[in-house]
């Protein structure tokens, strides 16, 4: 079985995505401090993403996709993702691709993920290079091409990538080893 790694949408993963974000319980004065620090931080990050910092557009996007004192909102972190990956931010390249290969907060469109996971990938980001394999494992939005995703998964598995080594080996154990895979974990 292939294994995503990425650095998106944990709140995929809990089924909280879209949901609104759990309020504090006001009894516990640690879990209130809590809440109240994670909004202060949301907003502080909101208020550099939005000067135009791509590190905070991308930190500000994460916030949005697991709901991390703000509100989840997919659509909304796609577009701060953007943002960034405007800006050269290879993560923020490589979530956004994931978001496009799957249709988390947009529509579902593999040209475009093929785009950012590419250029995610050539610039180094294990979670996009993991991707990009999976991408041509399945044949995903192009000709399954084994040969493509044996690269991309050797190059993240160099680098110590071990859903990449997995989904290497998997590939090397034969043919239909590349099950549609469950939906990655955040990685920050």
């Amino acid at each position: 079985m292939i294994v995503y790694r990425s650095r998106v949408i944990a709140a995929l993963i809990a089924g909280t995505l879209g949901a609104p974000a759990a309020a504090a319980d006001p009894a516990t004065p640690a879990k209130t401090a809590s809440a109240r620090s994670a909004r202060d931080s949301a907003a502080a990050l909101r208020q550099a993403a939005s000067a135009g910092d791509a590190q905070a557009q991308y930190d500000f996007a994460s916030a949005l996709a697991c709901g991390r004192g703000v509100a989840a909102n997919a659509r909304e972190a796609a577009r701060w993702f953007g943002r960034a990956a405007q800006q050269g931010h290879s993560r923020s390249m490589g979530v956004l691709g994931w978001m496009y290969m799957t249709g988390q907060g947009v529509a579902r469109d593999d040209a475009k993920a093929l785009e950012f996971l590419g250029s995610a990938a050539e610039q180094g980001d294990t979670a996009a290079q993991n991707n990009l394999g999976i991408v041509y494992a399945q044949g995903r939005g192009v000709p399954a091409d084994r040969a493509l995703a044996e690269k991309w998964f050797r190059r993240a598995a160099e680098q110590g990538a071990q859903d990449a080594q997995r989904n290497l080996d998997a590939l090397k154990s034969g043919p239909g080893k590349t099950a549609q895979p469950p939906l990655p974990a955040l990685r920050t």
